[in-house]
Parts: C-alpha cells; structure tokens; sequence
C-alpha cells in the first residue's frame, strides 16, 4: 500500500499549535510536529476505542511484548519485557529523572531546548560542553567535557538523533561516550525520541545496548510521538535494564500520572502494525531534506546549514547572508515562522520543520528567494 504525504491537510481550526497560533500569511515551520495523517492502523484502533465509548483507567498486557519484538526487528537488541517502564509523556520524565543523583548534569549544547531546561525545572543546574563544530558537523568534545565536569555530576543527558542539528551518533561515538561516563562514574539519561527518524542507510543504536556498563547505568527513553506523529497523544516508555536504578526511576517519577487509554492503543497500533507507513514516511523526509538543502545551498552557497542525518529538523545560519537577525527577518520580511536558535543554546541559527509536504516546502524556498533575490 501506498501513502500520499504529498496530501495537503488543513490544520487551522484544529487547535493547532502550528496552525492556529500564528497569522494566516505566516507559514509556520517551528514546533515539531507533522502535517501528515498518522498511520491508518493508530487512526483505525482510535477509532475503535472511541465507538467503545468509555475511557477508563486502561491496562494492555500485550504492549510489553510488542516493544520487545519491536527492539529484535528494529535493532537486533534482545530486552527483557521488565525493563520497560511505561510513561505519560517524555518531557516531564526529563525534570523529573534529574532528581535522581544529588548534584549538577552536565548536557552538550546547542540541545533540545527541553532537555536543555528540563533540569532547571526541577531546580538542578546544568554544566553545558558545546559540541565540537567542523563545517556544520557536530560532534561531542570529551576533551571539553573532562575539562568542565565537576565531581557532583552525575547525570549526563543525551539527544540521539539529535534535535536540533540532525546528528545520529555512530557507535565509536556512543563507546566513547560510556568509556566517559564510566571514567567519570555517570548515569546517562538518552533521549531518543526521533530513533525512528534516520536517513541514507544509518542505523540508530539505542544507548543501553552499547556495552555492559551503558546498560547498567543509562536510562533510554522513547516514544511514538515523533515518527507516529502522536505528540497530542504524549506517551513514552522507558528502558532501564538496571533493576535497581529502575526502582529509583519509578519512585522520582511516582508522582506522574499513568498513560492513558487512548494514548497506549495508538502506541501500540505504531509499534506493532504501523512499520510499512514508517518506512514510506523516512523516505518521503529524506526527500524533504534533500530538496531543502540542495534548493540553499546552490541559491545561497554561503550560508552555514547541517547535513541532517535524523529527525525532520533542519538547523541553519543565514548570518554569512549579512542578515543579522535571522529569526526576526524571517518573521517579519520571508513570511515564515521557524525555531529561534537562542532556547537550543545557540544564536544566531534557526530550525526549520520539514514534516510538511514538499509543495509547502517549495513555496518556503520560494518565499525566502523573492525576498533574497
């Protein structure tokens, strides 16, 4: 079967953060969400919840099982079924998880604006090491990290694929990072949200499955809401095959509520019978990047923009254009609306969304060519 992305949907009046928050001459390419129907299997088993009529507290036995057939499909990682811990959502779980170790986290920035300030919501302070930059390639720098750690951090955040600059860390790159953390006695909390999201062949390597010490001292936290297009329905789970650190994780996060019904069915219709949409949806991304990037870079060959290798984020530095403000020009003079680089931990760079359809992105390009031109 075949998908059609190129689809136009109208999300205004929809409640849309997107859509309905902005004006209807701006073309809106900042929060991370799709313009994409999700699947017809997670749109299918809502439905039928819904025709059900009664929306109680919800237990699936089968989800557990589900994940781990997902991780030997998707990974070739085997998991035990009691080491996934269901989840409401991931951004609380990220304030929530730093109480788990007294003292400071360290975060390689620029980052995930949330993850960035997940901490400081739960009044911890951060150690931010900036990632290395070579021509737009991110790389995370141990020597900086070794020179800026402190002895009260515990906790180390990753991103992987990394939001906003697109990276999908290699496994030499993840080894390094548990030989660090083990060197420095860390717990890594990754953050792998758009592991479904990967382009040109490359594999995501979730972090628990490094090597034994990543295993036993990270907590990796997924979810549908990206590649499913489910933010609205926020849900995640947890690995932690640590089972005393699973323990901790779920006393810091007792507080949160349990999933709910609706939020679990389409979980479990996108990992379970949603993998031939995923696939055709990573294609149709991949395209998005390439036209996007080929379409700046032969218009405009000086301005400084990642090669993204996941998510559908796409970071860029128009700076080089002599434009000083990038954000705001794009705003007030292209007509477009993308991410502010500042929240990420960096000035000056935006981030574009291309979870759109490519004639929305043609007329992005269109908009900021008239204006350029």
């Amino acid at each position: 079967m075949r998908f059609n992305f190129d689809e136009p949907v109208d999300r205004r009046g929809s409640g849309s953060v997107k859509w309905d928050t902005i004006g209807e001459r701006v073309l809106p390419m900042f929060v991370a969400d799709m313009d994409f129907r999700s699947s017809p299997q997670i749109i299918e088993v809502l439905e039928a919840k819904i025709h059900h009529g009664i929306f109680g507290y919800g237990q699936d036995l089968e989800f557990p099982g589900i994940i781990k057939q997902w991780f030997q499909d998707a990974y070739q990682v085997p998991i035990k079924e009691e080491w996934i811990v269901l989840l409401p959502a991931i951004v609380p779980v990220l304030a929530a998880v730093s109480r788990l170790r007294e003292g400071r986290v360290m975060i390689p920035s620029p980052n995930y604006h949330i993850l960035l300030a997940a901490p400081g919501k739960a009044g911890k302070e951060t150690i931010r090491s900036p990632l290395k930059n070579t021509n737009e390639y991110y790389e995370m720098d141990f020597d900086d990290m070794r020179r800026r750690i402190e002895p009260d951090v515990r906790l180390f955040y990753l991103c992987n694929p990394h939001n906003p600059v697109g990276r999908v860390y290699t496994y030499e790159e993840l080894k390094e990072l548990s030989c660090f953390a083990e060197e420095q006695n860390l717990i890594i909390v990754s953050d792998e949200a758009h592991c479904g999201l990967v382009f040109d062949g490359r594999r995501h390597i979730p972090f628990f499955s490094i090597d034994e010490y990543a295993a036993e001292h990270s907590i990796t936290i997924m979810g549908p809401g990206k590649t499913y297009n489910l933010a609205g329905l926020p849900f995640g789970f947890a690995i932690i095959p640590n089972g005393t650190l699973r323990q901790e994780f779920n006393k810091t996060c007792y507080s949160l509520p349990n999933p709910g019904i609706l939020n679990v069915a389409a979980a479990k219709a996108a990992y379970g019978s949603s993998e031939p949409w995923r696939l055709q949806l990573v294609d149709y991304l991949q395209g998005n990047r390439d036209y996007f990037e080929k379409a700046l870079r032969e218009q405009f060959p000086a301005i400084k923009m990642t090669h993204v290798e996941g998510t559908y984020l796409q970071w860029v530095d128009f700076r080089p254009l002599g434009i000083e403000d990038p954000y705001q020009w794009l705003l007030d003079k292209v007509k477009i609306l993308p991410n502010k680089g500042e929240p990420f931990g960096l000035e000056g760079y935006v981030r574009f969304n291309l979870g759109t359809t490519r004639a929305r992105l043609e007329e992005a390009i269109g908009r900021i060519t008239s204006v350029i031109a």
